[in-house]
């Protein structure tokens, strides 16, 4: 597959995709003001990288302890390897999870399955993972709660002077 020539118009929005999105109702309206085009332009700019693969999804990233939702619990399931696609995707279906991975066997169980669950306290995360654990069917997991945050922050693929 041929790939996409990037300008430095394209590269330029690529870099500000990866920072903090203005949180108005007009979100790509600044950055068409900076880059010198229209708001249009900026759009049909990343529907074409998306199109074309170069980037596969915009997603907000949401600063869970400053909404509030201060507690984390990245659930390690231990899950029969011939069900891992089904109950992969059960876990992913929960509102509350943010992540769920298939890595190598991890911790005393052997757990294959990775979710981050958030909730406003431990008690409630505790309340998803059962509820979680009833509808698939998983009884051995491991619970792997955040103590702090050290960092947040969204991939860096390009910066301004690659751009």
């Amino acid at each position: 597959m041929p790939q996409m020539e990037l300008d430095t118009v394209d590269k330029k929005i690529l870099v500000a995709l990866q920072g903090d999105l203005d949180d108005s109702p007009e979100p790509y309206e600044k950055m068409a003001f900076e880059l010198g085009i229209t708001q249009d332009e900026v759009i049909r700019r990343i529907k074409r990288l998306l199109d074309e693969g170069v980037i596969r999804r915009i997603g907000a990233m949401i600063r869970h302890i400053e909404a509030g939702i201060g507690f984390n619990g990245m659930v390690v399931w231990k899950v029969d390897p011939q069900c891992i696609e089904d109950v992969g995707n059960k876990l992913a279906a929960f509102r509350e999870v943010t992540h769920c991975y298939e890595r190598p066997p991890f911790g005393e169980k052997g757990g294959v399955l990775f979710t981050m669950v958030h909730a406003a306290s431990e008690e409630g995360c505790m309340d998803i993972i059962k509820r979680m654990s009833e509808e698939t069917g998983v009884k051995y997991y491991e619970i792997l709660f955040s103590e702090r945050e050290l960092k947040k922050v969204s991939m860096t693929y390009f910066d301004e002077e690659e751009s």
